[in-house]
């Protein structure tokens, strides 16, 4: 891949969702405030009394994009007793492309078929799904000439720029799940679900935070609300960003520790609305004392940073590589020697913890390559693992230690203990693993399977059996991205990744959940051999890309390139850019 390529247009790309948990319980009380949607909307055209049974299948198909009173402009389609039975909760299915409506094999029947890119499930969560979708309609004509539908399919079919019209991503926070061995984790895991732009954000999330992890989660998160935990009454949303939660009676007599994480799963949940200023928790119809002083009864939108899923600090410093020494594109930069050298082995690959204390290094020597971990300050390291190829460094969380890739197998080094395999369930059936990233808030993994133009990205997620890791549930993500050379975390719930999409090898972020993909437009990096890529949240993309030297000197060599919002600005020689993570 020899270039990035300007581009005119931006990929627009947003997430979808479905009605609420109906397993969520809640009784008597006052609904709150409806925070009312901003966007403008479009109406879609009604029933036409001239309309051909074509025409009204194709417009009740349209009419699914207003959600507004339980998507009465799609029920307007249908005959009077299917307006009361036609269910619009099940699953939706996203399309793309065209709707494709022709006539059927007599009157008023209707074939309808579309190429389904993605579902959302009862759970909120997307899942791609590349299947057909096919269904017949039946229409039948009213004494005063108009069809009206008589047999339709349950659930939704949108089209992509449907749903974003009709659905808004969201996170709903849950904690990491324990590993079974100390430190316990303190910090949050963001679920990305979707719901419906007619409902109170507020009492959505929450109602989707009561109601458990989504599926692409699982068990590799915990809650710290108490089991059979339930609203008392809608969530009471006030003009002044004051948001209470009323619940059942267990939360009031939880230890003070769990009603710390209770709170901070509520406030990180519902930090994602703007307009959220504060909470007032209540349980069994009294506020709820909350935080260490066991006295706040009001917590800020801006408490519980420390259990921020990021686990980065602000102003994280990027850090390469040049002559196999460790240096840094940010000034005061931990490790990063002010003048001399530090006495390390050379360093060909390194990795920091998000903590910003540790450093792995691979060193490549004559018979394959050497492992060691240290203080990223110091300069005594510990031999961990030989093999013939080491690459992939990850710290993710850095609660269990360094993940790396020895040929095509996961491994980790935990703090204590020697470096062990990690299953990779049904790993084979995608090829070989070629690149790994773990998450920072240790419970997702990002894996590049199979080699050359077929290398693709695909994200697992890790649970832990009596402490032991495994990598589940792996699942393509960005089927349109081929050629994927290197892959980075920059943000709890998105990769950016190095790949070809539409003969265009550029920067691709990439939704966790497979929801969105868009190239990372900038202006063109010239006659540059993209190598690798550093992401973190808040901070600027790095690029190592090989890059022709200038005459008389021939051939290419490594220098980096950092996103300054419109172009990437060359850095100057350097490789293998990382930051902590």
């Amino acid at each position: 891949m020899k270039r990035l390529v300007a581009i005119a247009c931006l990929l627009a790309l947003a997430g979808c969702g479905l009605p609420l948990p109906g397993g969520v319980k809640t009784r008597g009380g006052v609904v709150g405030v409806q925070q009312k949607p901003r966007d403008i909307r479009v109406l879609p055209p009604g029933p036409r009394d001239k309309a051909s049974a074509v025409q009204e299948v194709r417009d009740f198909f349209g009419a699914q994009s207003s959600p507004d009173d339980r998507h009465a402009s799609a029920r307007a389609f249908l005959a009077p007793g299917l307006q009361q039975t036609w269910d619009d909760t099940s699953p939706v299915s996203v399309f793309s492309n065209d709707l494709r409506v022709k006539p059927g094999s007599g009157p008023g029947i209707v074939q309808v078929s579309a190429d389904v890119v993605g579902r959302i499930g009862n759970d909120g969560s997307y899942r791609l799904d590349r299947v057909p979708f096919a269904a017949t309609v039946r229409a039948t004509r009213t004494s005063t000439g108009r069809w009206v539908l008589t047999s339709v399919p349950d659930g939704l079919l949108l089209s992509t720029a449907d749903r974003d019209r009709s659905f808004r991503p969201r996170n709903v926070y849950f904690l990491a799940a324990p590993t079974g061995q100390p430190p316990a984790p303190s910090h949050l895991v963001a679920d990305p679900v979707f719901v419906p732009v007619t409902a109170d954000p507020a009492d959505a999330l929450v109602r989707r935070l009561l109601a458990g992890p989504s599926s692409l989660l699982g068990n590799s998160v915990s809650t710290a609300f108490p089991a059979r935990t339930t609203l008392e009454k809608p969530v009471d949303s006030a003009a002044s960003g004051l948001v209470t939660v009323d619940l059942s009676d267990q939360v009031r007599s939880a230890p003070p520790s769990v009603k710390e994480r209770i709170s901070a799963q509520l406030v990180w949940t519902l930090k994602g609305i703007p307009t959220f200023s504060k909470l007032r928790l209540r349980s069994g119809g009294k506020d709820v004392a909350l935080g260490s002083t066991d006295s706040a009864a009001l917590q800020d939108r801006n408490d519980w940073d420390s259990y921020n899923p990021d686990r980065l600090p602000d102003r994280a410093p990027a850090y390469y590589l040049s002559g196999r020494r460790l240096l840094s594109l940010d000034e005061d930069a931990a490790g990063v020697p002010k003048s001399g050298r530090i006495a390390r082995p050379p360093i060909d690959l390194a990795a920091a913890s998000p903590d910003g204390q540790r450093l792995a290094v691979v060193t490549r020597t004559a018979t394959g390559a050497e492992l060691r971990t240290g203080a990223i300050d110091g300069e005594a390291f510990t031999l961990r693992q030989r093999g013939p190829q080491l690459s992939f460094l990850s710290w993710g969380s850095g609660e269990q230690g360094v993940w790396f890739l020895m040929g095509n197998r996961v491994m980790l080094a935990p703090d204590a203990g020697p470096p062990h395999e990690v299953p990779v369930e049904n790993g084979a059936r995608f090829g070989p693993i070629t690149g790994l990233r773990v998450s920072r808030d240790g419970a997702r993994v990002g894996l590049i399977a199979g080699t050359g133009s077929s290398a693709s990205l695909l994200v697992g997620r890790i649970t832990f059996d009596r402490g032991a890791p495994r990598i589940v549930g792996l699942r393509p993500v960005a089927p349109d991205v081929h050629a994927v050379l290197d892959l980075a975390w920059d943000s709890a719930t998105s990769l950016v990744v190095l790949g070809t999409q539409a003969k265009l090898a550029a920067a691709i972020r990439v939704a966790v959940d497979g929801s969105s993909v868009a190239l990372v437009v900038r202006v063109t990096l010239v006659g540059a051999a993209l190598q690798s890529i550093a992401a973190a949240p808040g901070r600027p993309l790095v690029v190592g890309a090989l890059v022709d030297r200038q005459p008389p000197l021939v051939g290419q060599q490594p220098a980096l390139f950092r996103d300054n919002g419109q172009f990437y600005a060359g850095e100057g020689p350097g490789y293998a850019p990382f930051y902590p993570g």
